[in-house]
């Protein structure tokens, strides 16, 4: 496998400068093949989980009551009774903010920097991939879907073509926790932070504080998705820092270990080598016995 892998490579490097739209095809398939994961796994909560998100969600309720944070249905209610044209502009930056933000700033950093663009897209899939575990093991169905305490204001008060049922067959109903939504935009906020642009500076700041408000005040998520969304783009940056964004961290960590012992062996040969002038003097001055007694 590994000399047809070779083989492979070294054809590939050998042809001519035509051929330099591979890479381009390789990025639109990696996006393309998370779509189909995606859609696999949303297919495996819609037909078993169902009762299970719903559960889970009365758990993250009582949870939040708990701990004093089951803040969305009163920043909702006032939203709805005091600011109907906030809730319909949340409406709206809760769909057209997220995907064309991500196609815009993903085309430019592919185009003007392209290794600033594989880190991000690295974190991308990175944190795809842990939520893809996440919305199997814990399906949780958004506020929206519980009546009681929430209103669907994309369904109350539109676009009412996103909250078709049509539009619902593209997307994973029961994949609350943790909050791409949210977590995406936090990634984003630190992008944008990092440009000398203090307009986009000050994106960086609004953008993911209005993605918390619009994910919970829609009733699309609780306040513990955000949580968790924060939680999971954190450990993705984390492991970027570790080195998988040279190759993997586990060859960084072995790394790590082997400077770690060499350090722990260098420190150990010298307190050797101290204790045993120390016994040399000791026996030179006829305090303790001769090494060659015996």
């Amino acid at each position: 496998m590994k000399r047809t892998m070779g083989r492979m490579r070294k054809r590939l490097s050998k042809l001519p400068s035509t051929y330099l739209w591979l890479p381009h095809v390789r990025e639109l398939t990696i996006v393309v093949v998370a779509y189909f994961v995606y859609m696999y796994t949303r297919a495996l909560v819609i037909s078993d989980f169902q009762s299970t998100a719903l559960e889970n969600a009365r758990r993250i309720i009582d949870f939040e009551k708990s701990v004093g944070i089951f803040w969305e249905p009163g920043w909702q209610n006032w939203a709805i009774d005091s600011a109907r044209e906030l809730v319909i502009f949340f409406n709206w930056a809760y769909i057209i903010t997220f995907w064309p933000i991500i196609a815009v700033v993903g085309v430019t950093l592919y185009i003007t920097n392209r290794t600033r663009y594989k880190y991000y897209r690295n974190i991308v899939l990175l944190s795809f991939a842990i939520a893809l575990v996440g919305f199997m093991i814990f399906p949780l169905a958004p506020p929206r879907m519980i009546a009681e305490h929430f209103v669907d204001t994309i369904k109350a008060f539109g676009p009412s073509g996103y909250a078709s049922r049509e539009f619902a067959n593209y997307y994973n109903a029961y994949a609350a926790m943790p909050s791409l939504h949210f977590s995406w935009t936090v990634m984003f906020g630190v992008l944008f932070l990092s440009t000398p642009n203090k307009w986009i500076k000050v994106f960086g700041v609004i953008y993911p504080t209005m993605t918390l408000l619009a994910i919970t005040i829609t009733g699309n998520h609780y306040i513990m998705d955000a949580v968790g969304g924060g939680l999971l783009v954190l450990g993705a940056f984390l492991t970027m820092e570790l080195g998988i964004r040279r190759r993997f961290f586990i060859p960084k960590l072995v790394s790590i270990a082997v400077k770690f012992l060499r350090r722990g062996r260098s420190h150990l040969s010298a307190v050797v080598a101290q204790e045993a002038r120390s016994y040399k003097q000791t026996e030179l001055r006829g305090e303790g016995p001769s090494l060659r007694s015996g």
